[in-house]
């Protein structure tokens, strides 16, 4: 007695687990744009608060200070789980990318948790009615030097990959705009910094600059973020470096 003969394609197999890990992962890429975006959001509506001339980290002081505070531990903690789904997405293919990348994206992660956990001090005109700090605290004098390591994690990281890109020819329109944003990121901080005297604790559109910086830098981790899941699914056991 003949078998039948079955043409069914058999069933595909689930996703394994440590791609669907790796997929979460590297979807947190989103957290510094969120970050930007709640910023933009608590700035419009703050009563007393000018997203032009003052800084993001002041929206932490006040009665509704804890909403950045919690914007800035979230999107810490949102940059550390993308650094890990860095290191597993880009290890595959190995080079100074594979390491580089995933540590700085920590290093920045690291950086936002210590902002939000040390808050700033109040500087002239908010909260409404501050005359400044004439003495710095401790809080107030860690979340100002660690603004720098936060900057060159955030510019560092967008630059290494921009080297990468234009190392591995991987596609010269990203190459070309994360180079652009990785010079953008720290140029306009700056600019936003000669914009603040520190003396007086009064500036004009260093908030502005500030918002430049951090908007370019979240749109940057989102578009990367974006296109890694885009090459996870595509080749999900073996997902290529950014470049």
């Amino acid at each position: 007695m003949s078998m039948p003969i079955t043409t069914d394609a058999p069933a595909a197999a689930p996703a394994p687990t440590s791609d669907r890990r790796t997929r979460a992962l590297l979807a947190c890429g989103v957290g510094p744009l969120l970050f930007i975006v709640v910023i933009l959001i608590e700035g419009a509506f703050r009563p007393g608060y000018s997203a032009l001339h003052h800084w993001g980290s002041e929206l932490s002081l006040s009665e509704y200070g804890w909403q950045q505070i919690i914007n800035f531990l979230v999107a810490g903690v949102m940059t550390l789980a993308f650094a890990v789904g860095l290191r597993r997405a880009l290890a595959p293919r190995g080079g100074p990318g594979a390491a580089a990348i995933p540590l700085l994206t920590g290093l920045l992660g690291v950086c936002l948790i210590v902002q939000g956990v040390f808050v700033c001090d109040p500087y002239v005109g908010y909260p409404a009615g501050s005359q400044g700090t004439a003495d710095a605290s401790f809080h107030g004098w860690v979340h100002g030097i660690n603004m720098f390591p936060t900057f060159v994690a955030y510019s560092g990281v967008i630059l290494a990959a921009a080297y990468c890109a234009f190392r591995r020819r991987d596609g010269l329109p990203w190459a070309l705009f994360s180079l652009i944003a990785g010079i953008v990121v720290p140029v306009a901080l700056y600019i936003g910094i000669t914009r603040f005297n520190m003396d007086t604790q009064t500036g004009t559109y260093h908030g502005l600059w500030q918002r430049i910086s951090l908007g370019t830098g979240g749109l940057w981790f989102a578009l990367l973020a974006a296109r890694l899941l885009r090459r996870h699914d595509s080749h999900p056991r073996s997902t290529a470096a950014t470049g």
